[in-house]
């Protein structure tokens, strides 16, 4: 009984139509009707027709509306349940860029730190100024000061690309200089960005992979593009072994003591004299290069390109 009536509720405005039709048929039949309330019952009868086709409209627009709203909801859980993910290039760079707007902690694990250095670090000290959002940052590259170690890597990344690739025109001592333009440049802005808490740490061995765990992803990188990148999701086996691993890593390489090179004073774009300054007090010896290279190494710094755009 209580089926029947919530159905009756339910659809009352059809069956007021129906039997509003059917009245006026019977009287029309039986000749109790003029053509005036005949018409008139029609308008009625095509005003109620009316009102259900919006009521029902209006209902499988909410429906659909509420039935999309949940396939989102589900696929955002399934994406969130994932342990791993692999994803091409373009989305990795779609990636990073949704990371950069909201994290606080940045780790990185790799060779160089070139992305890192020419736009993850400048681009979320850029978004955390105007909240004046707290930043870490912990950065783990090869030690600059080993040119065997820095020839070695070279040596193994032409080993493993196309000869007439980009890469076969590394060197050794260009890997040098982007090192040590990473370091300077994690001078420089944790002088000029007052809420920056940078570390930088210097491993005796090179790695495949580079390990950027920001938020709550690990995200595993090659060289640039083109090549998958992987996502690791956190409160997953597979995050917590590997955040072990960048862990201990980060707990044997040799820390740079960033916090000497503060009473150094550093200009817009250091100059030659600074820059050797800074390197002095961090206890880092470079090659003997004149002014001409330092000079580089501060533009590199500071005005990288994005290497992958």
């Amino acid at each position: 009984m209580t089926r029947i009536i919530r159905w009756t509720f339910r659809y009352v405005d059809v069956l007021a139509a129906l039997a509003l039709a059917l009245v006026m048929v019977g009287l029309d039949v039986v000749g109790e009707t003029s053509d005036r309330i005949l018409q008139n019952a029609m308008m009625a009868t095509l005003a109620v027709v009316a009102l259900v086709l919006l009521r029902d409209r209006a209902r499988s627009d909410s429906t659909r509306k509420e039935t999309h709203d949940k396939l989102d909801a589900l696929a955002a859980e399934l994406n969130q349940q994932q342990v791993v993910q692999v994803i091409d290039g373009s989305g990795c760079s779609r990636l990073l860029a949704e990371v950069r707007m909201e994290t606080r902690n940045w780790v990185f694990k790799g060779a160089t730190a070139t992305y890192v250095r020419a736009v993850t670090l400048p681009e979320c000290i850029r978004m955390a100024r105007p909240s004046h959002r707290a930043l870490s940052f912990q950065l783990e590259i090869l030690d600059p000061t080993d040119a065997l170690l820095c020839a070695r890597f070279v040596d193994f990344q032409r080993s493993m690309s196309d000869p007439s690739g980009p890469v076969h025109e590394w060197t050794a001592e260009g890997t040098q200089r982007e090192l040590f333009a990473t370091i300077l440049a994690a001078c420089w802005h944790q002088q000029h960005y007052a809420r920056l808490d940078i570390e930088v740490r210097l491993s005796a061995t090179y790695t495949l992979l580079r390990y950027e765990l920001a938020a709550d992803k690990l995200i595993l990188t090659q060289r640039g593009p083109g090549f998958p990148a992987t996502v690791i999701y956190r409160n997953t086996p597979t995050y917590d072994c590997l955040e072990k691993e960048i862990d201990v890593s980060w707990k044997q390489a040799r820390a740079v003591d960033l916090q000497a090179a503060k009473q150094i004073s550093l200009s817009t774009v250091p100059t030659p004299a600074e820059v050797r300054r800074v390197f002095e007090v961090l206890d880092l010896t470079t090659p003997p290069w004149d002014d001409t290279v330092l000079a580089e190494l501060a533009d590199m710094a500071l005005r990288s390109p994005d290497p992958y755009a």
